[in-house]
């Protein structure tokens, strides 16, 4: 007899699981750059329970170390910190 527990339902609590960040002491001296418009990155987020991931995102802020980020998921966006040499420009093409 089974669990009751399929694939799917496996995937989506998987997928449900915050990415990691870095803390506050990591961040450095100086003060976040609250960016007025997001910008479009991609960015290399890692996951407690599976490898890290390029993933489409905002970057909402930053300093010399560290890029606040916006990564959509269902139902709205993680926000994770992540360090700044994991992001680079994204290009979004505008709509004619």
């Amino acid at each position: 007899m089974g669990t009751g527990v399929s694939d799917e339902m496996v995937a989506r609590v998987l997928a449900s699981i915050a990415p990691c960040t870095l803390q506050p002491e990591t961040w450095g001296a100086r003060a976040i750059d609250w960016y007025p418009q997001k910008r479009p990155v991609w960015a290399w987020v890692t996951w407690p329970n599976r490898a890290a991931t390029r993933e489409p995102a905002w970057a909402t802020g930053g300093n010399d170390r560290v890029v606040m980020l916006e990564v959509p998921c269902a139902g709205g966006h993680w926000a994770p910190v992540v360090w700044r040499n994991a992001v680079s420009v994204r290009r979004i093409e505008n709509a004619a």
